[in-house]
């Protein structure tokens, strides 16, 4: 060993013993373990790093699979709304959280039946009844039931003639011991597979009819008390068949009357997103969606 050499390990062995005695270890609680001896070989950790490509933290784990949803049938669907419809008076007394519901499962509905919905089905064509609607015009009328007036809005219907192209909305109206309806008649015109162009040409108010039953009920029942109307019904039977008469030969002049009709222009269009043999759902201006049942068979259609 040269010179040099045995004083560069005096050095580096020196700087050693040095360093090890100024060295000061902190006292560690070991919490049942001891601490590292000095002398004892630090273990090494090794990390992976994990390249992100995103700021999701979903992007780290790029192998798990997810859970599929389960599937939801398209009748599945249908029921569902047809029982959150039910009970709301067609939209009017649809409180907002059922109004959310009924938008969702329409949207569901849209999603996974709308596929069908074309305005050259034979399905298409028909007399539909109103189920439900948040059109604000619709809700307006309905609530007229609710005001202190003896009338009553009975069924709002669609017939579409596919022969024809035209479409017919009614608005039956129920006073005392008469009926009538209102409706407008429009012309339509297919802009696309599921949107109908509509020009609505004349509005209609057609010939009462007048209702004769006056017949009486068995018995009513008031605050817990049943009345029987046996006897009274007994001694009304003369005015009620009179009255049957004279409304039955009221009712044959006034049909010999023409409806009263009013020319009208006016434009607007619908969407049709969902359609199957007993169901129809549209769209309309502002949002407004309705709800529609087969109320009919299809209208045939002439080549």
């Amino acid at each position: 060993m040269s010179l040099v050499s045995w004083q560069t390990n005096q050095r580096v062995s020196g700087t050693r013993q040095r360093g090890h005695t100024k060295c000061l270890i902190p006292k560690l609680p070991t919490y049942g373990a001891r601490a590292p001896l000095p002398h004892e070989t630090t273990r090494r950790i090794r990390t992976k790093a994990i390249e992100v490509e995103g700021d999701d933290t979903a992007d780290i784990v790029k192998d798990v699979p997810k859970p599929a949803a389960p599937a939801v049938s398209v009748e599945t669907v249908k029921a569902a709304l047809l029982d959150t419809i039910t009970g709301t008076d067609r939209g009017l007394e649809a409180r907002s959280e059922v109004r959310a519901e009924i938008n969702e499962l329409i949207n569901q509905l849209e999603v996974q039946g709308g596929q069908g919905a074309d305005a050259a089905s034979a399905d298409f064509g028909g007399t539909w009844e109103l189920l439900y609607s948040n059109a604000s015009d619709l809700i307006a009328l309905l609530a007229v039931s609710k005001l202190p007036l003896p009338i009553k809005i009975g069924p709002i219907t669609q017939t579409i003639n596919i022969a024809t192209s035209t479409v017919e909305n009614s608005v039956q109206l129920e006073l005392p011991l008469v009926m009538t309806s209102l409706s407008t008649v429009s012309t339509y015109d297919i802009a696309s597979p599921k949107r109908l162009q509509f020009r609505v040409q004349r509005g209609i108010l057609h010939t009462p009819s007048i209702e004769g039953n006056l017949e009486l009920p068995a018995s009513v029942t008031i605050m817990g008390q049943t009345i029987d109307l046996g006897p009274l019904r007994e001694t009304l039977a003369p005015l009620t068949r009179g009255a049957a008469s004279l409304a039955a030969s009221a009712s044959d002049l006034l049909g010999q009357a023409p409806n009263l009709e009013v020319p009208l222009q006016t434009q607007t269009w619908q969407l049709t997103t969902y359609l199957d043999p007993s169901l129809r759902v549209t769209r309309g201006d502002g949002g407004a969606v309705y709800v529609f049942k087969r109320a009919a068979p299809p209208a045939t259609r002439t080549k």
